[in-house]
């Protein structure tokens, strides 16, 4: 079953930053270390699911903003309207914050481009995904090898990141949380759009939003904002 690859008490386990990030890698390789593994690592199947959405963005959140910090523990959760804890063991008494994760992705076509990519090996992140039937189980989907421009690229990822912080607007979350909004970075991203144009791109399009949170990060793998 693919709920058996991570289980729910090693995924909800409290751990410091250096902890949760080494074990993060360990579960990976030993997830993706059969053929059966690796297809339920892209298709996120059972926990699977929560382990790249919720536990990949905060290990990298956490190794910008709190390094290997051994006063800092980290707890993700299942159930709750958030999905992590961190509770900072440096103040007396230790204080908590939550954070809330979300991905800006496309939806059902961020499934369809997994299972493109565990079907050829790879996929074209921004071809069109188009179906020829919408009715399943007929549905049938073909991404097309398309080339996109670097500025559409950009300019659709900018767009992603825009509809994952209004998927949040106008909802309650808990005072002192934090809103993670994790995002592809990777080239051309941060050679078109540097930390100037984004922060202004937050400015004028995320910031007027009715977001509950006491701050908002914008989290790639390499950029953190």
């Amino acid at each position: 079953m693919a709920s058996e690859r991570v289980s729910q008490e090693e995924l909800t386990k409290r751990r410091t930053p250096s902890e949760l990030r080494n074990w993060l890698i360990q579960k990976v390789d030993q997830i993706c270390s059969t053929d059966e593994g690796m297809q339920d690592f892209r298709l996120q199947k059972g926990l699977v699911k929560q382990l790249v959405e919720e536990i990949r963005p905060l290990a990298i959140f956490e190794m910008h903003k709190y390094a290997d910090n051994n006063q800092i523990l980290l707890q993700p959760v299942i159930g709750k309207p958030y999905d992590a804890v961190v509770t900072d063991l440096r103040t007396n008494p230790d204080s908590l914050a939550y954070i809330e994760i979300t991905q800006s992705h496309e939806g059902e076509n961020d499934y369809w481009r997994r299972c493109e990519l565990l079907k050829k090996g790879y996929v074209f992140s921004y071809a069109p995904v188009i179906k020829t039937s919408l009715k399943k189980p007929k549905m049938q989907v073909s991404i097309p090898p398309m080339a996109t421009s670097v500025e559409e690229r950009v300019k659709n990822e900018l767009e992603r990141i825009l509809a994952a912080a209004k998927r949040k607007a106008g909802k309650l979350y808990p005072s002192n949380t934090y809103l993670i909004i994790f995002f592809d970075d990777t080239p051309p991203f941060q050679e078109v759009t540097d930390n100037v144009k984004l922060d202004d791109f937050v400015s004028k399009n995320i910031l007027n939003l009715d977001l509950r949170f006491s701050a908002l990060y914008l989290v790639g793998r390499e950029v953190f904002r």
